[in-house]
């Protein structure tokens, strides 16, 4: 690593070499004690084992048949590896440096780093400090700890350090504008701090390596500030905190070739011991997918009528309202009046096929709100107070209607009275009605946009009198209607479902598959729905399937796969895939318990 920092040795201070030595020397006093103080730990063998084929188990998949060969240590030595090595750019800039480097661990390695420049510039005879201002002197040593992810001098590693340097520096110009300072004053003092790197090693042969590093050391610079030249007057003393770049290109030797790298004085002994073995097969995951509640009666009828609703989707119906775009139900009544008769025209389908969806959404037991919406509507024929009071009445007729026939409480219904049906008026006439001609409609139509007043609408539309008969006879025939009439449902969630989602579920992923087994078997909900709900047959399928191989009871395992090929037929992606993952897993597993039965009958033999 380079320190771009500032540091040299003034000639007349010759006396900070004395430092130099005796740092040094403690440093790698302090890298080796604990290196050498660890060789008379003891260690575990080291096994290798040799590959060798065997007749009886090549029928197995994963079958190994092996030689085992124990190192054993008979020395107590654990010098594990000791490196050296140079940085090329210390010696690129005339700094000569040393590394001495230990492995304490299979990832740790600790050493110390020192470099020493007395000569004050790239030449060690060039001492000419009158004609040549430029200084550069100094003296670094540099402990350091390193973890290597892969194992020691090899691969990537990350280190830590400590730094000290003395350094006298001037007139020198720096890359990058590191330094200013030291272009126009020498600088003299000493840096301690600390610092992290990260590198890579790369082993060029049995003993040779090159190691590329780069960091980063931050700590407290203090020195003095002179004139920039030689002996000039000191200006200041300063101190301030510092952040030095560091990098290194660096050529290392290893005392110990990289293809013996074992503690020495081992001495091997290989046993004549035959060992069979079988790794056992990894369990496919299991795929569950969220099951869906089987649809209420509500549900169903919505799907058959469009005026059957969803609680979540309701809205009032006091609107603009056109029935050709609604989902609605309508009855008829009479002109002029508001009683209800089931004989008029379609009333008695109408009002029968309301009763029954009211009567089976109410028994479902999972029914939770009901709500009938009705709006009481008029012909645009008449005053308009009186046409308002009739659709009042023609909403309550209808409700009263429900009530008696249908049992429905005062709560579970709303009326309106919408008046005068102008917007359904509209609607036929925006439709292209047969009978009218597209001038007399465009007349119609502008009437109805221009005038806001009802009664005037119906007086100006009654002054032309062969379009007010065509208006009766093809409009207004079917207006007189209790008018909008729709059923709003609510469901609670099927406790069954939400079961077979989560607990269930949950003990499936934890691999429980007995309890699972077990609490679908004890829900009659679920269990009835076995056949039709394919998300529920594949999770009994699939815990009864594993349940059955632990059991090692082969008919149940039949039957558990033959549940989940159901569970895949009637529609679960996730029990598709179950299947893909049993036909891997199950012959596998077979011959796993078939080795060990053979193997074991083996070592009882022995």
């Amino acid at each position: 690593m380079i320190f771009v920092h500032a540091r040299d040795l003034e000639q007349d201070s010759l006396k900070e070499l004395k430092i130099f030595v005796p740092v040094l020397l403690f440093a790698l006093l302090g890298v080796c004690v604990p290196t050498l103080g660890s060789a008379t730990q003891s260690f575990r063998p080291q096994v290798d084992t040799l590959g060798v084929p065997d007749a009886d188990a090549s029928a197995f998949q994963n079958v190994r048949t092996d030689t085992v060969r124990v190192q054993t240590s008979t020395n107590t030595s654990d010098w594990r590896g000791m490196s050296l090595r140079t940085n090329l750019l210390w010696d690129g800039v005339a700094e000569p440096n040393l590394s001495l480097e230990f492995e304490v661990g299979d990832h740790v390695s600790i050493g110390v780093s020192g470099g020493l420049k007395p000569w004050p510039r790239w030449l060690a005879w060039d001492w000419d400090n009158v004609n040549n201002p430029q200084h550069w002197r100094n003296y670094t040593v540099v402990p350091q700890i390193r973890l290597w992810p892969r194992r020691v001098f090899d691969g990537w590693f990350f280190g830590a350090d400590f730094v000290y340097t003395h350094f006298n520096v001037s007139n020198i110009q720096f890359p990058f504008g590191l330094y200013p300072d030291v272009q126009n004053h020498r600088l003299q003092g000493s840096f301690w701090g600390g610092g992290l790197t990260i590198g890579r090693s790369w082993w060029m042969g049995e003993h040779w390596r090159i190691e590329l590093e780069a960091g980063a050391a931050a700590g407290l610079a203090a020195y003095s500030r002179y004139e920039c030249a030689h002996c000039g007057t000191r200006l200041s003393d300063e101190r301030q905190i510092a952040v030095v770049p560091k990098l290194g290109l660096n050529i290392a030797y290893n005392t110990l070739a990289r293809s013996k790298r074992v503690r020495k004085g081992s001495v091997t002994t290989t046993v004549t011991e035959t060992r069979t073995y079988m790794t056992p097969p990894v369990a496919f995951v299991v795929q569950l997918s969220d099951a869906i509640a089987p649809p209420t009666v509500g549900d169903s009828l919505a799907v058959r009528n469009s005026w059957v609703i969803p609680v979540e989707r309701y809205r009032p119906l006091d609107y603009r309202t056109r029935p050709g775009r609604d989902s609605i139900l309508c009855v008829q009544f009479l002109t002029s009046s508001d009683s209800l008769e089931r004989d008029y025209k379609r009333n008695g389908a109408a009002l029968d096929a309301m009763t029954d969806a009211i009567k089976a959404i109410q028994a479902d037991p999972r029914t939770d709100e009901l709500l009938v919406s009705i709006v009481g509507l008029s012909s645009i024929e008449g005053p308009e107070p009186l046409n308002d009071s009739i659709s009042v009445c023609r909403a309550l007729s209808v409700a009263n209607y429900l009530k008696e026939h249908a049992g429905l409480e005062d709560r579970c219904i709303e009326t309106f009275g919408k008046g005068e049906a102008w917007d359904w008026f509209y609607e036929q006439l925006s439709a292209a009605p047969k009978g009218l001609s597209k001038a007399q409609v465009r007349r119609l139509l502008e009437i109805i946009e221009s005038t806001p007043d009802l009664d005037r609408r119906e007086q100006l539309i009654r002054e032309d009198g062969a379009l007010w008969r065509e208006v009766i006879s093809e409009l207004l025939a079917d207006q007189r209607t209790a008018g909008y009439i729709r059923v709003y449902y609510g469901t609670t969630a099927d406790p069954a479902t939400e079961r077979l989602n989560g607990e269930i579920y949950e003990l499936i992923k934890a691999k429980r598959y007995r309890e699972a087994v077990q609490a679908i078997r004890e829900d009659a909900v679920l269990m009835s729905r076995i056949h039709t709900n394919a998300e529920a047959a594949n999770a009994l399928g699939i815990a009864a399937y594993f349940t059955a191989l632990d059991d090692k009871d082969t008919e149940a395992e039949e039957e558990a796969i033959a549940l989940i090929r159901h569970a895949a037929m009637i529609g679960s992606a996730a029990a598709k895939t179950n299947l893909e993952g049993i036909k891997t897993y199950g012959p596998a597993r077979k011959k796993y318990e078939l080795w060990q039965a053979i193997n074991s009958q083996t070592n009882n033999k022995q």
